[in-house]
């Protein structure tokens, strides 16, 4: 099948990964701004990452409106993998029945312009502030203040496997 991975990436683990894929699927990992909608028509299959930001994938919309065809997606965040986790990203994303991938990631606060890390600075704060806090709200408040590198190629095994399975 003739195939192409499409990625948005914020600060590099999108990329990483995309590569990853690429490379165990013999094609192409692509950003999503170097590619035209005239050369996604060119693709049987097409796979496509982007970072995740309040539960929604970047780029993902972008990608919806020039789509020849149905496609895997893939998201990379910050937060340890859970099923909570994926539904909701599921769900605010609208992936309905669209093959999906959570890819934990991580975080590279000096990769990030002085805008985003003072709303980084502000989520944060309202985590702490929160009364009743998650598991989840804990590791947002740890994670937000440091770099740090979860990513792992052998994440990328079930990904590969679905697609080899088409």
């Amino acid at each position: 099948m003739n195939r192409i991975v499409v990625y948005q990436s914020e600060t590099g683990f999108t990329r990483q990964y995309a590569e990853w894929i690429g490379a165990a699927l013999g094609c192409e990992a692509k950003p999503l701004k170097h590619i035209s909608p005239q050369e996604l028509k060119k693709y049987e299959g097409v796979i496509f990452g982007g970072w995740i930001m309040g539960n929604m994938i970047m780029g993902l919309e972008k990608i919806r409106k020039v789509m020849p065809c149905d496609f895997i997606v893939f998201a990379v965040g910050v937060s340890p993998k859970s099923d909570v986790l994926i539904r909701e990203i599921k769900e605010q994303n609208k992936l309905g029945n669209t093959p999906f991938f959570y890819l934990e990631g991580g975080f590279r606060q000096e990769q990030l312009g002085v805008v985003k890390r003072m709303m980084l600075k502000m989520v944060k704060k309202s985590v702490l502030k929160k009364e009743n806090k998650t598991e989840q709200d804990l590791f947002m408040a740890r994670a937000l203040g440091t770099s740090f590198d979860h990513s792992d190629e052998t994440f990328i095994l079930p990904l590969v496997n679905f697609a080899r399975s088409e």
